[in-house]
């Protein structure tokens, strides 16, 4: 079952591209999940530093993960960064490949037990997902994490709705490696606490962006807690050292000071 995007990616979106051609300073790809949509990768946008040849980054056919720097719909132009993908991103986009090919396997079983069309049930549940969530996989990881309180709400078919359930809670599991942090954080300035608050808000928007399951909690000046979740070790070290980074900067950025205590063992 290959369901295809319409429309344009947003910029910014990461997206998984299949490279078409090569040319000395330029490389050419198809987006992957899009409907007919193409896009370019200038040489400067392929790897940090000089480059000698683009063929030690990219080989036709293969897949690589871009991020969308710019669009022009009336054109149909789109131009694409490899570079500017970071590890935690890169992670994140194959993480959310791989649970939404289980999810389209869990709608063909469902669809062949009922004896109806899988791409009709896909589509269908496309089309009412909440406006939190941006793929069926977000969707079907609540369901398995949470319940289904999320999967009434989608108002399926009874026995569509039943049989996806049961499937979802038997071949996705719910998301449970954890990392917890303890952050000192301090400011000088008369609105220092401004200043921190702003600093650990730069960490929810990265995680909302990139779907990392992040939680904040305040437990007496000047420390807080950070709770990251992932469902493996590698994608979990990536996206805690992403966070933390991204908290470090922005404090220092507001003349303030960034530790983090040592795990307890």
């Amino acid at each position: 079952m290959q369901i295809k995007r319409e429309g344009f990616p947003d910029e910014g979106e990461i997206v998984v591209c299949i490279v078409k051609k090569i040319q000395r300073t330029t490389v050419f790809v198809m987006l992957e999940d899009f409907e007919n949509k193409e896009g370019i990768i200038h040489i400067s946008e392929i790897s940090p530093g000089r480059i000698r040849t683009i063929r030690d980054y990219v080989k036709e056919g293969k897949k690589i993960i871009c991020k969308v720097l710019r669009k022009n719909e009336r054109y149909g132009n789109l131009d694409l960064s490899l570079r500017r993908v970071t590890t935690g991103q890169k992670l994140n986009k194959l993480k959310e490949i791989k649970l939404e090919d289980k999810c389209k396997k869990i709608i063909e079983s469902v669809s062949k037990q009922l004896k109806l069309d899988p791409e009709k049930i896909y589509m269908d549940i496309n089309s009412k997902i909440p406006k939190d969530f941006d793929t069926i996989g977000q969707v079907f990881q609540e369901i398995a994490d949470e319940g289904n309180e999320l999967l009434t709400s989608l108002k399926l078919d009874a026995k569509v709705s039943a049989l996806l359930e049961e499937t979802i809670k038997t071949r996705l599991k719910p998301q449970e490696i954890k990392n917890i942090r303890t952050l000192e954080l301090t400011c000088p300035s008369s609105d220092g606490v401004e200043s921190i608050k702003k600093s650990l808000k730069k960490a929810t928007d990265l995680a909302k962006k990139n779907n990392y399951k992040l939680r904040i909690d305040y437990i007496s000046a000047p420390n807080y807690g950070l709770t990251i979740t992932a469902s493996e070790p590698r994608e979990l070290e990536s996206q805690t050292e992403e966070i933390l980074e991204t908290i470090k900067e922005a404090i220092e950025n507001e003349k303030g000071t960034f530790g983090v205590q040592k795990p307890k063992k």
